[in-house]
């Protein structure tokens, strides 16, 4: 069902919402579950983390799972958005805390958020799309800038 020009009609755009709410809150769950096992790689092999950011607005704990490279003790993260233009809401909220944590398999750290740039950005997003292809694709697809974020571990919240 589509609304002519205006596009998906509410109900559809929200069902699609949910289906995807869904579908990724309980892809969390199975990964905390397994604590990662048989569920830690993406597509394409893809290694896959769990984010908690917390959100601008609401204040509340959010979490998204995403690929990423690790680099000596930190973690690499791309906002790609799944291909999609709009900037992913965690990458708005570690703009405004760059606080997170990071469960990677079983292991759980909390972090600081470095936005990448320059030849920082050049050096690990070649490493990125080397290791892993699939990140060129939605890069290739993409307008806008992709962030890269370094996830420094903490020893305790900072």
């Amino acid at each position: 069902m589509t609304g002519g020009a205006s596009g998906p009609s509410g109900l559809g755009v929200r069902l699609r919402q949910a289906t995807v709410h869904w579908g990724t809150n309980s892809y969390i769950g199975l990964y905390r579950l397994l604590g990662g096992r048989w569920v830690q790689k993406w597509t394409y092999g893809t290694p896959v983390i769990l984010l908690t950011t917390t959100g601008r607005s609401s204040g509340l704990s959010r979490t998204v799972a995403l690929g990423h490279i690790r680099v000596g003790d930190d973690m690499v993260v791309a906002g790609t958005n799944g291909g999609k233009e709009r900037l992913p809401d965690w990458v708005w909220n570690l703009r405004a805390d760059k606080r997170c944590q990071v469960e990677a398999g079983r292991e759980r750290f909390y972090a600081t958020a470095e936005f990448l740039a320059g030849h920082d950005y050049q050096t690990h997003w070649i490493r990125l799309v080397e290791e892993h292809p699939i990140y060129q694709t939605a890069g290739d697809m993409l307008e806008r800038d992709i962030p890269l974020v370094a996830l420094h571990p903490t020893k305790e919240r900072p």
